[in-house]
């Protein structure tokens, strides 16, 4: 695999006393043998051939007749192959790149991430693929009779434990998960449910008018009148919430009395007077209002 970039250091670069010594031309001429050199077949190699060289540094001949020592002398002939040239530096730089390469390649055929880990038979770790054991297990490897109970109850799949915990929890009783007890102690007594808040009958209503109110000659009237108007409703105040406290309504009904009643006297005009216990009246239907 070829490399597509090097690192380039551009203090070293700039320091170099050749570097400081060249023409503008001659310093793109070596960047430009640098860039094609490392794009070769072989990072940092250049064919010999001076002709060619000096077309890929894109020198004029009169150029590279001035300029063709100093340029050469950055890419001597290579040891090992007469017609090619190269440069130390960016061939050490290529065969640096290639031994990370081979060592991140090694480190991912070991499978890079570690593999989950089983106890064998023979109580010492292998890897969940394997096929075989391995015939010497080191020391490192071999777990105490603990270690081993301990791991297999890691290995366990979620499912498994979601599982185990249901059958579990189905044959124990509620003071034995709460509190720790065995099956044969006795069941705490059971609480008392929430008493549940269930329509009054009309006796009710009176009984409760006469011991509340028992001066008023109203109070069984207005009882009869308390329980017609909310079993119309379905024992809801205001026609939404359901009623709560049905006694405490009944104390506000009674307490509210005297302002409907005051009400009622000074309502005049024709027809049928309205409902003293209504809440709202009917808006007209006034078509100006929307307007």
């Amino acid at each position: 695999m070829k490399a597509p970039a090097f690192m380039f250091y551009t203090g070293d670069f700039l320091s170099s006393p050749d570097v400081q010594l060249m023409e503008v031309h001659e310093v793109g001429a070596y960047c430009l043998l640098l860039f094609n050199s490392w794009q070769s077949d072989r990072p940092g190699y250049l064919p010999a051939d001076e002709n060619r060289i000096r077309r890929t540094a894109r020198l004029t001949t009169e150029q590279w007749a001035t300029s063709r020592e100093m340029l050469l002398s950055k890419f001597p002939l290579a040891p090992d192959d007469p017609s090619h040239r190269h440069n130390p530096r960016l061939v050490q730089e290529a065969v640096k790149q290639a031994i990370k390469r081979e060592r991140l390649a090694a480190n991912g055929r070991k499978g890079g991430r570690p593999e989950k880990q089983l106890l064998s038979t023979t109580n010492h770790l292998v890897s969940q693929n394997s096929l075989a054991e391995p015939a010497n297990p080191s020391a490192k490897q071999l777990l105490s009779p603990a270690k081993q109970k301990l791991s297999s109850k890691k290995q366990k799949p979620p499912k498994s434990k979601a599982i185990e915990k249901a059958s579990i929890f189905s044959f124990t009783t509620s003071n034995e998960v709460e509190g720790g007890v065995g099956a044969d102690a006795p069941a705490p007594a059971p609480t008392a449910a929430k008493k549940k808040n269930t329509a009054p009958t009309l006796a009710e209503v009176q009984d409760f008018a006469t011991e509340q109110y028992p001066d008023s000659a109203d109070a069984q009237t207005e009882a009869a009148a308390f329980c017609d108007h909310y079993e119309s409703n379905g024992w809801r105040v205001s026609g939404k919430t359901p009623m709560v406290n049905w006694r405490a309504a009944f104390r506000n009904w009674m307490r509210r009395r005297p302002q409907f009643q005051a009400s009622a006297a000074n309502r005049s005009g024709s027809g049928p007077p309205a409902p003293t216990r209504a809440r709202t009246s009917p808006k007209p239907l006034d078509p100006t209002r929307w307007s």
